[in-house]
C-alpha cells in the first residue's frame, strides 16, 4: 500500500506531501472511490470503521447503497471522470455539473449509506449518514 515507485508508475499523482500519511492518500485517491454506488466498500466517515450489524439476527450487514452529495471534490481530484476533467477545471456552471451531477444534497453535503442484511434482504435496513 505504501509503494510510492507503484503509485507513480500508475500515474496516481504522488506528491511528498502524503509522505507521513500513506494510508490516507491510498484511501483518498487510490481505493474507495466517492460518489453515489451500489455495493463495494463504503468510506470512513467521521469513525472509526465499525461492523453494521443486523438488528434482527446479528449478521454483519452488506452495503447495499451509497448515496453522496458529491462525486468529487478537491481532495480526491484522482476521481474525476476522464471525460468531465476540462470542465472541473473550470469555474463556470460546468464546474458544478461535474461535481454534482445529480444536484442530490444529503445533510449539509453529507453521505447516506443503506445497508441490507445478507441473510434475510426482509430484514430491516439501516442507515448511516456522515
Amino acid at each position: 500500500m505504501g509503494d510510492w515507485a507503484r503509485w507513480e508508475a500508475a500515474g496516481a499523482g504522488v506528491d511528498g506531501s502524503y509522505a507521513p500519511y500513506p494510508d490516507s492518500y491510498y484511501r483518498g485517491h487510490l481505493s474507495v472511490a466517492p460518489g453515489w454506488k451500489a455495493g463495494g466498500w463504503p468510506q470512513w466517515g467521521y469513525t472509526d470503521p465499525a461492523p453494521r450489524q443486523c438488528p434482527a439476527c446479528d449478521t454483519t450487514m452488506d452495503p447495499l447503497l451509497a448515496i453522496d452529495t458529491f462525486e468529487w471534490d478537491g481532495a480526491d481530484s484522482s476521481w474525476i471522470p476522464y471525460e468531465d476533467q476540462a470542465a472541473a477545471s473550470s469555474s463556470g456552471d460546468h464546474h458544478r455539473d461535474t461535481l454534482q451531477p445529480t444536484r442530490v444534497q444529503i445533510g449539509s453535503g453529507h453521505k447516506q449509506q443503506l445497508y441490507v442484511c445478507p441473510a434475510a434482504p426482509e430484514h430491516p435496513h439501516i442507515e448511516l449518514m456522515q
